[in-house]
């Protein structure tokens, strides 16, 4: 069990955000009570329980893949890094139902500008690193792509206003996360880079959720009739919180995420190991073929050296 926990804690994290629907999501300050119904709302009586599962199975499909022996070989692994992108897409598809309108402001151009530099300039030294020079560290290309994308942006984009779907921006956001993880070497953890991107991203979208939840509690109550008849009654909006249902899908993304963080550390040393080895085996390869030619130079060497 303790070798394997790495990959008990992967599949427990997902689980956890699977139960944590039987719990309650929001509750109303308990002063309240004798008034407002329902005073709480549980994962499976609202929209958020269903995209908590859907979170839940697509990490655990995820992680279980990923745990797979033949996750390390390297293409195998960029395949799974290419289904992580595909699931998010279809999952922000499925329950991104409101238009996003993002404002393009200086912040937003420094960010976008380094993600992208970051992600080109690690891609060129995977691939050009070993034929040019410039491209041996990430950094001058870092810089000369950040400066080009900033003012690129700050030229056509900067102030202006985009409206969009959710999916798209999830799109982009998953194939430059994807992108990134294949480039870097060595390749055949690209599946553990994309994991534990996965988990953060997953994190956020629990984390970010608690006031819709909130919200959603208000909503219920406004809809219900209440006591002696009465309608649209509800608690004000400072007197709902975050339930134990919410925080226990938190603390199953951080089991999650310690299991993926766990699983590529071990799978480094396994990979770094093995490259040493051929490493290694191909110094010992050489220097006994070196041995060969000079045992055999110096056999032809007194067998010339011998009177005829």
């Amino acid at each position: 069990m303790k070798k394997n926990w790495t990959k008990i804690a992967i599949a427990l994290g997902p689980a956890i955000i699977l139960a944590s629907i039987a719990w309650e999501y929001a509750r109303t300050n308990p002063s309240y009570g004798f008034l407002i119904e329902p005073w709480a709302i549980r994962g499976y009586e609202t929209d958020h329980g269903a995209v908590f599962i859907a979170l839940a199975v697509l990490l655990l499909i995820g992680g279980l893949v990923t745990s797979w022996e033949r996750a390390l070989d390297n293409k195998v692994s960029a395949a799974i890094a290419a289904s992580f992108v595909v699931a998010a897409t279809v999952f922000a598809f499925a329950f991104g139902e409101r238009e996003l309108t993002i404002s393009v402001t200086t912040v937003l151009n420094v960010m976008l500008s380094f993600l992208l530099a970051a992600s080109l300039a690690m891609a060129l030294r995977s691939l050009l690193g070993g034929r040019n020079r410039f491209f041996t560290r990430a950094w001058p290309t870092f810089l000369v792509a950040w400066i080009g994308f900033f003012g690129l942006f700050a030229v056509t984009l900067v102030g202006s206003e985009i409206r969009t779907q959710l999916w798209p921006v999830i799109l982009v956001v998953g194939l430059l996360c994807g992108g990134l993880s294949v480039t870097i070497k060595p390749v055949n953890m690209a599946a553990n880079r994309m994991l534990i991107f996965s988990s953060v991203g997953a994190w956020g979208v629990i984390l970010l959720s608690a006031g819709a939840i909130r919200q959603s509690l208000i909503d219920a109550q406004l809809e219900t009739v209440q006591l002696g008849g009465a309608t649209g009654l509800s608690v004000q909006y400072k007197d709902t919180q975050a339930a134990a249902g919410w925080w226990l899908a938190g603390f199953g993304v951080t089991v999650l995420f310690v299991g993926a963080v766990g699983l590529w550390a071990k799978r480094r040393d396994i990979v770094a190991a093995i490259a040493r080895a051929r490493r290694q085996r191909a110094a010992a390869e050489q220097s006994a073929k070196e041995i060969a030619d000079a045992a055999a130079a110096y056999e032809a060497e007194i067998a010339g050296s011998k009177p005829s």
